[in-house]
């Protein structure tokens, strides 16, 4: 999967009770030389740049396929995770989901129940069209996406891991100092993820780009995400 073109493109702003933290969370959408829209994000932490990159295809609003490299201290983690769809079919919500990832025993692989599953790459970027695909299913998905829990554990690094997720409009104060610092055409959302966050506050724009993403810690600081250097070709009405 590669960028024959680029569409957009941006970077996410992290701050921990209004300072800055380092953190390197960059994206780009395009499609590749077949028409398949593509999207790159990275996320570095650090002067060592360790982190991770995800290289996604999407397809009738899903990700239908996306490969994912770890990289640490310790070494180099990949793995890949797809939709397995019938020849000519497109892929779609219920699909089985095959995985092949790395590990210290070597090359692993695992077929995932598919129904009522999301495929999710875990970056920021990808937040906006599952935010919007949740909003449609009251009780939430669940989701699957590589296990990065704990990455001392070498052996799950990666593997698959099946989480709920839930989304629902926010109403009232929280929904209007939205719309004052992120615009007009945003949308928030109170979202339950995994346990670092629970009931965070999405903002999510017309486009299905996530623009903001707030969450307390569990020892009560404020974790702040915001969209930066945003830029958007004309051609483009949404990101998926």
């Amino acid at each position: 999967m590669r960028l024959s073109t680029t569409l957009a493109q941006g970077r996410y702003h992290y701050s921990c009770d209004g300072r800055a933290m380092p953190v390197q969370d960059s994206w780009q959408l395009g499609e590749d030389t077949e028409g398949h829209r593509i999207v790159i994000s990275r996320r570095l932490v650090g002067e060592e740049g360790f982190g991770m990159e995800v290289c996604a295809r999407f397809c009738e609003g899903l990700v239908s396929d996306f490969r994912i490299r770890w990289r640490d201290q310790v070494g180099e983690e990949n793995a890949r995770y797809r939709l397995c769809h019938d020849a000519g079919q497109k892929p779609r919500l219920g699909d089985p989901i095959a995985v092949d990832w790395t590990g210290p025993n070597g090359p692993q692989s695992a077929s995932v129940e598919g129904a009522g599953r999301l495929l999710f790459p875990l970056m920021r970027i990808f937040m906006g069209p599952l935010l919007l695909k949740l909003e449609t299913f009251r009780e939430g998905l669940e989701v699957v996406s590589p296990d990065i829990v704990d990455p001392s554990q070498r052996g799950k690094l990666l593997a698959p891991r099946v989480s709920h997720r839930s989304a629902r409009p926010l109403a009232g104060d929280a929904a209007t100092q939205g719309a004052q610092e992120l615009g007009d055409n945003v949308c928030g959302y109170i979202y339950q993820g995994e346990e670092a966050e629970r009931d965070a506050h999405c903002y999510v724009d017309e486009r299905g780009l996530l623009v903001g993403y707030d969450w307390p810690s569990s020892t009560g600081r404020l974790w702040q995400v915001r969209l930066r250097d945003l830029e958007w070709s004309p051609k483009l009405l949404r990101l998926v």
